[in-house]
Protein backbone atom coordinates (compact mmCIF):
# COMPACT_ATOMS: atom_id res chain seq x y z
CA UNK A 1 0.00 0.00 0.00
CA UNK A 2 1.06 3.60 -0.32
CA UNK A 3 2.08 5.25 1.96
CA UNK A 4 0.75 8.77 3.17
CA UNK A 5 3.87 10.60 2.36
CA UNK A 6 3.53 8.84 -1.40
CA UNK A 7 -0.14 11.00 -1.08
CA UNK A 8 1.63 14.03 -0.05
CA UNK A 9 3.90 13.92 -2.60
CA UNK A 10 1.75 12.61 -5.58
CA UNK A 11 -0.69 15.23 -4.92
CA UNK A 12 2.57 18.17 -4.64
CA UNK A 13 3.27 16.76 -7.81
CA UNK A 14 -0.59 17.06 -9.21
CA UNK A 15 -0.53 20.63 -7.99
CA UNK A 16 2.68 21.38 -9.54
CA UNK A 17 1.32 20.46 -12.82
CA UNK A 18 -2.11 21.98 -12.74
CA UNK A 19 -0.46 25.51 -11.45
CA UNK A 20 2.28 25.05 -14.19
CA UNK A 21 -1.08 24.45 -17.03
CA UNK A 22 -2.74 27.24 -15.00
CA UNK A 23 0.01 29.61 -15.72
CA UNK A 24 0.50 28.74 -19.70
CA UNK A 25 -3.36 29.33 -19.87
CA UNK A 26 -3.55 32.47 -18.57
CA UNK A 27 -0.55 33.55 -20.32
CA UNK A 28 -2.29 32.22 -23.81
CA UNK A 29 -5.53 33.85 -22.89
CA UNK A 30 -3.57 37.65 -21.93
CA UNK A 31 -0.19 37.94 -24.14
CA UNK A 32 -2.36 37.93 -27.25
CA UNK A 33 -4.48 40.89 -25.96
CA UNK A 34 -1.59 42.26 -23.61
CA UNK A 35 0.68 42.88 -26.91
CA UNK A 36 -1.97 44.39 -28.88
CA UNK A 37 -3.52 46.45 -26.27
CA UNK A 38 -0.54 48.08 -25.10
CA UNK A 39 0.24 50.05 -28.36
CA UNK A 40 -3.22 50.46 -28.96
CA UNK A 41 -3.29 52.28 -26.22
CA UNK A 42 -0.78 54.45 -26.50
CA UNK A 43 -2.04 55.41 -30.17
CA UNK A 44 -4.95 56.88 -28.72
CA UNK A 45 -2.41 58.64 -26.72
CA UNK A 46 -0.97 60.03 -29.36
CA UNK A 47 -1.36 62.97 -30.40
CA UNK A 48 -0.42 62.16 -34.30
CA UNK A 49 -2.90 59.55 -34.72
CA UNK A 50 -5.65 61.81 -35.99
CA UNK A 51 -3.14 63.16 -38.55
CA UNK A 52 -1.81 60.15 -39.38
CA UNK A 53 -5.53 58.53 -39.92
CA UNK A 54 -5.97 61.94 -41.61
CA UNK A 55 -3.22 61.27 -43.98
CA UNK A 56 -3.91 58.43 -44.78
CA UNK A 57 -7.27 58.54 -45.57
CA UNK A 58 -6.76 61.33 -47.70
CA UNK A 59 -3.71 59.33 -50.14
CA UNK A 60 -6.58 56.33 -50.50
CA UNK A 61 -8.76 58.95 -52.19
CA UNK A 62 -6.12 60.98 -54.37
CA UNK A 63 -4.93 57.10 -55.68
CA UNK A 64 -8.54 56.45 -56.10
CA UNK A 65 -9.37 59.65 -58.26
CA UNK A 66 -6.31 59.56 -59.48
CA UNK A 67 -6.80 56.03 -61.25
CA UNK A 68 -10.85 57.39 -62.02
CA UNK A 69 -8.81 60.09 -63.92
CA UNK A 70 -6.14 58.08 -65.86
CA UNK A 71 -9.18 55.42 -67.19
CA UNK A 72 -11.17 59.08 -67.95
CA UNK A 73 -8.73 61.18 -69.86
CA UNK A 74 -9.50 62.62 -72.39
CA UNK A 75 -7.10 63.27 -75.48
CA UNK A 76 -8.06 67.06 -76.65
CA UNK A 77 -5.97 66.60 -79.37
CA UNK A 78 -8.36 64.69 -81.17
CA UNK A 79 -11.41 67.43 -80.51
CA UNK A 80 -11.03 70.52 -82.33
CA UNK A 81 -13.48 74.02 -82.43
CA UNK A 82 -14.10 74.66 -86.32
CA UNK A 83 -15.01 78.02 -87.72
CA UNK A 84 -14.83 78.45 -91.35
CA UNK A 85 -14.20 81.84 -93.86
CA UNK A 86 -15.72 82.79 -97.38
CA UNK A 87 -14.52 86.35 -97.29
CA UNK A 88 -12.51 89.10 -95.26
CA UNK A 89 -15.86 89.87 -93.25
CA UNK A 90 -16.19 85.96 -91.61
CA UNK A 91 -12.53 85.41 -91.32
CA UNK A 92 -12.29 88.55 -88.66
CA UNK A 93 -15.40 86.89 -86.76
CA UNK A 94 -13.50 83.65 -86.87
CA UNK A 95 -10.19 85.58 -85.37
CA UNK A 96 -12.42 86.92 -82.93
CA UNK A 97 -14.05 83.64 -81.74
CA UNK A 98 -10.23 81.88 -81.56
CA UNK A 99 -9.14 84.39 -79.48
CA UNK A 100 -12.22 83.87 -77.21
CA UNK A 101 -11.31 80.39 -76.70
CA UNK A 102 -7.75 80.88 -75.85
CA UNK A 103 -8.43 83.18 -73.59
CA UNK A 104 -11.26 81.26 -71.93
CA UNK A 105 -8.53 78.80 -71.54
CA UNK A 106 -10.14 75.95 -73.59
CA UNK A 107 -8.20 72.60 -73.93
CA UNK A 108 -9.46 71.32 -77.43
CA UNK A 109 -7.49 72.18 -80.79
CA UNK A 110 -8.83 74.61 -83.07
CA UNK A 111 -8.97 74.60 -87.17
CA UNK A 112 -10.32 77.01 -89.29
CA UNK A 113 -11.81 76.56 -92.89
CA UNK A 114 -10.54 79.00 -95.49
CA UNK A 115 -10.70 79.53 -98.98
CA UNK A 116 -7.94 77.58 -100.81
CA UNK A 117 -7.50 80.51 -103.76
CA UNK A 118 -6.19 82.49 -100.61
CA UNK A 119 -3.00 80.18 -100.96
CA UNK A 120 -2.57 81.12 -104.64
CA UNK A 121 -4.27 84.92 -104.96
CA UNK A 122 -3.73 85.92 -101.16
CA UNK A 123 -5.23 89.01 -100.00
CA UNK A 124 -3.20 90.99 -97.76
CA UNK A 125 -5.34 91.46 -95.10
CA UNK A 126 -6.14 88.15 -94.80
CA UNK A 127 -3.01 86.73 -94.84
CA UNK A 128 -2.28 88.86 -91.51
CA UNK A 129 -5.21 87.47 -90.26
CA UNK A 130 -4.22 83.77 -90.82
CA UNK A 131 -1.33 84.58 -89.28
CA UNK A 132 -2.42 85.62 -86.17
CA UNK A 133 -4.83 82.98 -85.99
CA UNK A 134 -2.13 80.65 -86.27
CA UNK A 135 0.66 81.88 -84.28
CA UNK A 136 -1.50 83.82 -81.55
CA UNK A 137 -4.25 81.44 -80.57
CA UNK A 138 -2.90 77.97 -82.00
CA UNK A 139 -5.16 77.49 -85.07
CA UNK A 140 -4.83 75.11 -87.61
CA UNK A 141 -5.31 76.01 -91.25
CA UNK A 142 -7.07 73.98 -93.58
CA UNK A 143 -7.72 75.63 -97.22
CA UNK A 144 -11.13 74.27 -98.89
CA UNK A 145 -12.68 74.76 -102.14
CA UNK A 146 -15.98 76.54 -101.08
CA UNK A 147 -19.23 75.59 -102.07
CA UNK A 148 -22.69 77.09 -103.18
CA UNK A 149 -25.95 77.07 -103.03
CA UNK A 150 -26.69 77.91 -106.74
CA UNK A 151 -24.72 76.68 -110.13
CA UNK A 152 -23.00 80.14 -110.01
CA UNK A 153 -19.13 80.34 -109.54
CA UNK A 154 -17.68 80.05 -105.79
CA UNK A 155 -14.98 83.30 -105.11
CA UNK A 156 -14.33 84.04 -101.81
CA UNK A 157 -15.28 87.90 -100.83
CA UNK A 158 -12.91 90.83 -99.93
CA UNK A 159 -13.01 93.48 -97.01
CA UNK A 160 -15.28 95.91 -99.90
CA UNK A 161 -16.95 93.14 -101.49
CA UNK A 162 -18.14 90.62 -98.87
CA UNK A 163 -19.40 86.80 -99.66
CA UNK A 164 -22.84 86.24 -99.90
CA UNK A 165 -25.40 83.77 -98.12
CA UNK A 166 -24.80 81.13 -100.88
CA UNK A 167 -21.50 80.08 -99.68
CA UNK A 168 -22.78 79.13 -96.26
CA UNK A 169 -22.72 75.75 -96.80
CA UNK A 170 -19.28 75.54 -97.23
CA UNK A 171 -19.73 75.02 -93.61
CA UNK A 172 -20.68 71.53 -94.11
CA UNK A 173 -16.95 70.69 -94.53
CA UNK A 174 -16.46 69.99 -91.43
CA UNK A 175 -17.48 66.41 -91.86
CA UNK A 176 -14.49 66.18 -93.98
CA UNK A 177 -12.40 66.88 -90.61
CA UNK A 178 -11.30 63.21 -90.34
CA UNK A 179 -8.41 63.80 -88.41
CA UNK A 180 -10.35 64.49 -85.25
CA UNK A 181 -13.09 62.18 -83.03
CA UNK A 182 -15.47 65.06 -82.42
CA UNK A 183 -15.73 68.93 -83.86
CA UNK A 184 -17.70 71.48 -82.76
CA UNK A 185 -18.57 74.08 -85.37
CA UNK A 186 -19.94 77.53 -84.19
CA UNK A 187 -21.12 80.16 -86.33
CA UNK A 188 -18.47 83.17 -86.44
CA UNK A 189 -21.89 86.26 -86.04
CA UNK A 190 -21.95 85.30 -82.12
CA UNK A 191 -20.29 86.59 -78.48
CA UNK A 192 -18.78 83.99 -76.95
CA UNK A 193 -19.22 84.06 -73.52
CA UNK A 194 -18.08 80.55 -71.89
CA UNK A 195 -15.87 78.00 -73.27
CA UNK A 196 -18.29 75.01 -74.20
CA UNK A 197 -15.49 72.20 -73.68
CA UNK A 198 -18.05 70.30 -71.66
CA UNK A 199 -19.82 68.92 -75.12
CA UNK A 200 -17.09 67.06 -76.12
CA UNK A 201 -17.84 64.84 -73.15
CA UNK A 202 -21.64 64.15 -74.33
CA UNK A 203 -22.60 60.67 -75.20
CA UNK A 204 -21.38 59.70 -78.67
CA UNK A 205 -23.87 60.54 -81.97
CA UNK A 206 -23.43 61.84 -85.76
CA UNK A 207 -24.57 65.33 -84.48
CA UNK A 208 -25.66 67.16 -81.67
CA UNK A 209 -27.70 70.75 -82.60
CA UNK A 210 -29.99 72.91 -80.74
CA UNK A 211 -33.54 73.61 -81.99
CA UNK A 212 -33.95 77.04 -83.41
CA UNK A 213 -37.03 78.37 -80.47
CA UNK A 214 -37.49 81.11 -81.68
CA UNK A 215 -39.27 79.60 -84.89
CA UNK A 216 -43.61 79.47 -85.29
CA UNK A 217 -45.76 77.44 -84.55
CA UNK A 218 -45.78 73.68 -82.27
CA UNK A 219 -42.81 73.15 -80.61
CA UNK A 220 -42.33 69.78 -82.39
CA UNK A 221 -42.12 71.28 -85.63
CA UNK A 222 -38.78 73.40 -85.20
CA UNK A 223 -36.15 72.96 -86.88
CA UNK A 224 -32.31 72.18 -85.95
CA UNK A 225 -30.37 75.25 -86.29
CA UNK A 226 -26.71 74.75 -87.15
CA UNK A 227 -25.85 78.03 -84.75
CA UNK A 228 -23.78 75.40 -83.45
CA UNK A 229 -23.36 71.53 -83.72
CA UNK A 230 -21.15 68.87 -82.79
CA UNK A 231 -20.06 66.52 -85.42
CA UNK A 232 -18.22 63.20 -85.43
CA UNK A 233 -16.45 63.92 -89.03
CA UNK A 234 -17.53 61.09 -91.89
CA UNK A 235 -16.12 61.86 -95.15
CA UNK A 236 -19.30 59.82 -96.56
CA UNK A 237 -21.57 62.48 -95.46
CA UNK A 238 -20.78 65.93 -97.51
CA UNK A 239 -21.30 63.93 -100.99
CA UNK A 240 -24.36 63.14 -100.24
CA UNK A 241 -25.79 66.63 -99.09
CA UNK A 242 -23.99 67.84 -102.17
CA UNK A 243 -26.53 65.43 -104.55
CA UNK A 244 -29.27 66.64 -102.56
CA UNK A 245 -29.09 69.80 -103.35
CA UNK A 246 -28.54 69.28 -107.08
CA UNK A 247 -31.63 67.43 -106.78
CA UNK A 248 -33.18 70.28 -105.14
CA UNK A 249 -31.70 72.25 -107.70
CA UNK A 250 -33.55 71.02 -110.36
CA UNK A 251 -36.66 71.78 -109.08
CA UNK A 252 -38.95 74.32 -111.01
CA UNK A 253 -39.06 76.77 -107.41
CA UNK A 254 -35.47 76.91 -106.01
CA UNK A 255 -34.72 80.29 -107.36
CA UNK A 256 -37.27 81.26 -105.30
CA UNK A 257 -36.94 79.02 -102.34
CA UNK A 258 -33.31 78.07 -102.25
CA UNK A 259 -31.65 76.09 -99.67
CA UNK A 260 -28.83 76.40 -97.25
CA UNK A 261 -26.83 74.21 -94.92
CA UNK A 262 -29.59 74.54 -92.55
CA UNK A 263 -32.05 72.68 -94.82
CA UNK A 264 -29.74 70.47 -95.83
CA UNK A 265 -29.20 69.46 -92.24
CA UNK A 266 -32.19 69.11 -90.84
CA UNK A 267 -33.11 66.90 -94.22
CA UNK A 268 -30.15 64.26 -92.99
CA UNK A 269 -30.43 64.53 -89.37
CA UNK A 270 -34.03 66.12 -88.41
CA UNK A 271 -35.06 62.62 -86.95
CA UNK A 272 -31.53 61.21 -85.36
CA UNK A 273 -29.68 64.71 -84.05
CA UNK A 274 -29.22 64.62 -79.99
CA UNK A 275 -30.88 68.10 -79.16
CA UNK A 276 -28.80 70.70 -77.48
CA UNK A 277 -30.79 72.61 -74.83
CA UNK A 278 -30.43 76.03 -76.33
CA UNK A 279 -30.43 77.61 -73.17
CA UNK A 280 -27.87 78.43 -72.71
CA UNK A 281 -26.28 77.18 -75.78
CA UNK A 282 -28.08 79.07 -78.48
CA UNK A 283 -29.48 82.16 -76.90
CA UNK A 284 -29.91 85.63 -79.73
CA UNK A 285 -29.74 89.04 -79.14
CA UNK A 286 -33.31 89.55 -80.13
CA UNK A 287 -34.16 87.75 -76.42
CA UNK A 288 -33.68 90.82 -74.77
CA UNK A 289 -36.10 92.95 -77.39
CA UNK A 290 -38.84 90.22 -76.79
CA UNK A 291 -41.35 90.63 -74.28
CA UNK A 292 -42.60 87.22 -73.89
CA UNK A 293 -39.54 85.01 -72.74
CA UNK A 294 -41.09 81.63 -71.74
CA UNK A 295 -39.91 79.94 -74.72
CA UNK A 296 -36.45 80.46 -74.23
CA UNK A 297 -36.69 79.97 -70.59
CA UNK A 298 -38.18 76.11 -71.21
CA UNK A 299 -41.02 76.86 -69.64
CA UNK A 300 -43.68 76.82 -72.03
CA UNK A 301 -46.57 75.15 -70.49
CA UNK A 302 -44.30 75.06 -67.35
CA UNK A 303 -44.94 75.90 -63.82
CA UNK A 304 -45.05 79.83 -63.83
CA UNK A 305 -43.90 79.27 -59.89
CA UNK A 306 -40.14 78.22 -60.91
CA UNK A 307 -37.91 80.94 -60.50
CA UNK A 308 -35.74 79.09 -63.27
CA UNK A 309 -39.20 80.46 -65.32
CA UNK A 310 -38.98 84.10 -64.64
CA UNK A 311 -36.63 86.33 -66.93
CA UNK A 312 -33.99 88.20 -64.87
CA UNK A 313 -32.32 89.91 -67.26
CA UNK A 314 -28.73 89.76 -65.57
CA UNK A 315 -28.79 86.20 -65.01
CA UNK A 316 -30.00 84.88 -68.55
CA UNK A 317 -26.73 86.61 -69.39
CA UNK A 318 -24.59 85.34 -66.66
CA UNK A 319 -25.88 81.44 -67.57
CA UNK A 320 -25.64 81.82 -71.45
CA UNK A 321 -23.13 80.57 -73.65
CA UNK A 322 -22.79 82.26 -76.21
CA UNK A 323 -24.98 85.04 -77.82
CA UNK A 324 -25.85 85.08 -81.31
CA UNK A 325 -26.69 88.51 -83.47
CA UNK A 326 -29.82 88.16 -84.75
CA UNK A 327 -32.19 91.50 -84.94
CA UNK A 328 -33.13 91.26 -88.31
CA UNK A 329 -33.33 94.19 -90.30
CA UNK A 330 -30.83 95.46 -88.00
CA UNK A 331 -26.98 94.99 -89.82
CA UNK A 332 -25.03 92.45 -88.51
CA UNK A 333 -22.31 94.13 -85.84
CA UNK A 334 -19.75 94.72 -87.82
CA UNK A 335 -21.65 97.44 -90.16
CA UNK A 336 -22.44 100.30 -87.78
CA UNK A 337 -25.66 101.13 -86.62
CA UNK A 338 -28.22 103.16 -88.83
CA UNK A 339 -29.58 106.03 -86.44
CA UNK A 340 -32.73 105.51 -87.68
CA UNK A 341 -32.32 101.82 -87.34
CA UNK A 342 -31.18 101.87 -83.52
CA UNK A 343 -34.20 103.96 -82.40
CA UNK A 344 -36.51 101.22 -84.48
CA UNK A 345 -35.15 98.14 -83.49
CA UNK A 346 -33.66 98.28 -79.96
CA UNK A 347 -35.51 97.23 -76.91
CA UNK A 348 -38.46 99.35 -76.26
CA UNK A 349 -38.30 98.34 -72.58
CA UNK A 350 -42.30 98.08 -72.42
CA UNK A 351 -42.76 101.51 -73.13
CA UNK A 352 -40.92 102.46 -69.96
CA UNK A 353 -39.67 105.74 -69.48
CA UNK A 354 -35.74 106.22 -68.49
CA UNK A 355 -34.54 103.19 -70.18
CA UNK A 356 -34.31 99.33 -68.75
CA UNK A 357 -31.60 96.57 -68.39
CA UNK A 358 -32.45 94.49 -71.44
CA UNK A 359 -31.75 97.72 -73.65
CA UNK A 360 -28.04 98.26 -71.56
CA UNK A 361 -27.01 94.41 -71.90
CA UNK A 362 -28.33 94.36 -75.85
CA UNK A 363 -26.54 97.79 -76.50
CA UNK A 364 -23.12 96.40 -74.60
CA UNK A 365 -23.40 93.24 -76.44
CA UNK A 366 -23.04 95.22 -79.75
CA UNK A 367 -20.59 97.73 -78.68
CA UNK A 368 -18.22 95.16 -76.95
CA UNK A 369 -17.61 93.00 -80.31
CA UNK A 370 -17.18 96.40 -82.15
CA UNK A 371 -14.76 97.15 -79.71
CA UNK A 372 -13.25 93.34 -79.95
CA UNK A 373 -13.16 93.30 -83.79
CA UNK A 374 -10.80 96.85 -83.55
CA UNK A 375 -8.04 95.11 -81.19
CA UNK A 376 -8.37 91.22 -82.51
CA UNK A 377 -8.37 92.05 -86.31
CA UNK A 378 -7.36 95.82 -86.49
CA UNK A 379 -9.77 96.79 -88.97
CA UNK A 380 -12.95 99.30 -88.31
CA UNK A 381 -16.72 98.85 -88.63
CA UNK A 382 -18.49 98.75 -91.85
CA UNK A 383 -20.00 102.68 -92.38
CA UNK A 384 -23.52 102.51 -91.45
CA UNK A 385 -25.76 102.04 -94.48
CA UNK A 386 -29.22 103.88 -94.95
CA UNK A 387 -31.59 102.78 -93.38
CA UNK A 388 -34.70 102.84 -96.02
CA UNK A 389 -32.31 101.66 -98.40
CA UNK A 390 -31.48 98.78 -96.37
CA UNK A 391 -34.67 97.83 -95.48
CA UNK A 392 -35.84 97.84 -98.65
CA UNK A 393 -32.58 95.31 -99.56
CA UNK A 394 -33.15 93.09 -97.12
CA UNK A 395 -36.90 92.84 -97.64
CA UNK A 396 -38.11 94.78 -94.69
CA UNK A 397 -38.90 97.73 -96.49
CA UNK A 398 -42.74 98.72 -97.51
Amino acid sequence: MPTDDYWESDELQDRLYYAREHEKSKEQRYYPRSRVAWPLRNLRRSRTTPWIIGLTLLFLIWWLSGSSRNSTKVDWSRLAYSQYATDVQSLCNALMVFESLHRLKSKAARVLLYPREWVKNPDPIAVRMLKDASKKYGVTLEPVDLLRADDKVASPGTLDRPSDWNLSITKLRVFDLIQYDRVLHLDSDITLLQHLDELFTLPRTAIAMPRAYWSDGDPSSWPLTSLIMLVEPNPNELPLMVETLKKWQTQSDYVNHKKYDMDLLNHRFGTSALVLPHRPYAMLTAEFRSHDHTTYLGYRNGPTQDIRGKWDPDRAMKEAKLVHFSDWPLPKPWIMWPGAGLTEIQPDCGGAKGGCKERVLWKELYTNFRRRRKNVCRILSVPAPDWAKWKNTTGAGG
